[in-house]
């Protein structure tokens, strides 16, 4: 199985996560010989990605070609990869600098656009920064620090450079959580999926019961934590599992074949003599077959197989965790589980809202096959530092929902408790 961001290198046909100066995210597959659409940043060919280390930063040159570079964005200290800067003087502060936009800015929006038609690659974002400092009256009234914000500023604009990442699940729910619908992963921010994998104990070689309703993002980074090693019961109310993430994920048909059993809400609740049962025909009639209609009764027996030996994990009741991400009413989906996890095993469940958890934590205090149970919420906080200075980010996204965990144990029926002598010792000092 791919160890996803450990000692991987860009690879083709791969999906991967490109940042942009200005912080934009987007997904794209690296197909050999293909270009790539980054909008005003430019276009860049694949084939020269490959081959470099996940992380590396790259900037477009002549002919849509890249070449690899330090940093996605550089400063003023940076004089071998950075935008080439004129010897300007700072000041001490700020107090005679007065910004009245296009009076002190002599380089036109027309003009701009002029320099992007004449040249191509980051060589033009270059000239036009240059371009932009030098005819910039006040920049020498800056202070160090506001001229770095300005650089820094502009590049976020006009450099034309990209940073290729590896497509992990926690990268893949920043995408969704920051830049796109963070509804599609149901608010789950990637401090809470860390604290779920956390809680359910989730490692190489264990059994897992899975509801996951996020296309596959819980999955996925299940599948990242067990290494190949190990089962995982998916647990889903249609015929088949919603998979939109698992398909950007690289690992191929085989391996999660290997990992994966989906199993629907009907076989697991109510498995009958006839589940994990096909028909099946003579040695004779397969030979007979079309070789199409062979192939798809093989698959058919497999898959039946595969769901019969996955119902006979359930009965044994030997399951390690049970991790559910879902829109359902944990209150009446997670006591129906229960049975299928051994002694001693935790049980997480995530909602967007913790009145839905509170529901199930009152409804398990009174079922007794779960103690130490606990619903927690976490924050990360984002901070902006400059030399001396730190301060949190004055915007960021609420949400990121809560997390309910618990440990399942085996009651034993029948047991009364026993005191400890004190009426028998009073009964005893009474006669006396």
């Amino acid at each position: 199985m791919p160890e996803i961001g450990q000692n991987k290198v860009i690879s083709p046909n791969e999906h991967c996560l490109v940042t942009m100066p200005s912080g934009s995210l987007r997904i794209v597959q690296l197909k050999p010989g293909g270009t790539i659409n980054l909008g005003k940043f430019g276009h860049f060919l694949v084939d020269g990605t490959f081959g470099y280390a996940y992380g590396q930063a790259f900037e477009i040159v002549a002919d849509k070609k890249v070449s690899p570079i330090k940093h996605l964005l550089v400063d003023l200290e940076d004089s071998n990869d950075g935008t080439p800067i004129p010897e300007l003087k700072s000041s001490a502060n700020n107090k005679d600098l007065t910004d009245i936009g296009q009076k002190i800015q002599k380089l036109t929006t027309q003009d701009i656009e002029n320099m992007k038609k004449d040249g191509e690659g980051n060589q033009v974002a270059r000239q036009i920064i240059e371009k932009m400092i030098q005819s910039h009256e006040a920049f020498e009234k800056k202070t160090v620090f506001s001229q770095e914000k300005y650089l820094t500023r502009k590049q976020k604009k006009f450099a034309r450079r990209f940073q290729i990442d590896s497509l992990s699940s926690s990268a893949l729910l920043n995408y969704y959580y920051r830049e796109k619908d963070p509804q599609r992963v149901l608010d789950l921010s990637e401090e809470t999926l860390g604290l779920m994998m956390s809680h359910a104990n989730i490692m190489p070689g264990g059994n897992y019961l899975a509801l996951d309703e996020t296309g596959g993002l819980l999955i996925y980074a299940l599948l990242e934590r067990m290494q190949g090693l190990g089962s995982i019961i998916w647990l889903h109310e249609n015929d088949q599992p919603n998979t939109w993430v698992l398909k950007q994920a690289g690992y191929t048909d085989v391996e999660l074949d290997k990992m994966l059993r989906p199993i629907s809400f009907l076989d697991f609740f109510e498995p009958d003599e006839d589940t994990g049962k096909v028909f099946k025909f003579t040695d004779q009639e397969v030979e007979e077959m079309p070789p199409q209609r062979r192939s798809m009764y093989a698959k058919r027996l497999a898959k039946a197989e595969k769901l019969r030996q996955t119902v006979e994990m359930v009965a044994n009741h030997d399951l390690d965790a049970v991790v559910s991400i879902s829109t359902l009413n944990p209150a009446t989906l997670i006591p129906r589980v229960l049975e299928a996890l051994a002694g001693s095993r935790p049980v997480v469940a995530y909602h967007q809202y913790k009145e839905m958890l509170i529901e199930l934590d009152h409804v398990l205090q009174k079922d007794k096959r779960v103690i130490m149970t606990n619903i927690s919420e976490t924050k990360v906080r984002r901070y902006q530092t400059v030399p001396g200075k730190l301060h949190p980010l004055m915007t960021s996204r609420a949400g990121g929902g809560y997390v309910f965990h618990g440990l399942r144990v085996l009651p034993v029926e029948g047991v009364q408790a026993v005191g400890r002598g004190k009426k028998r010792k009073s009964d005893e000092s009474a006669a006396s």
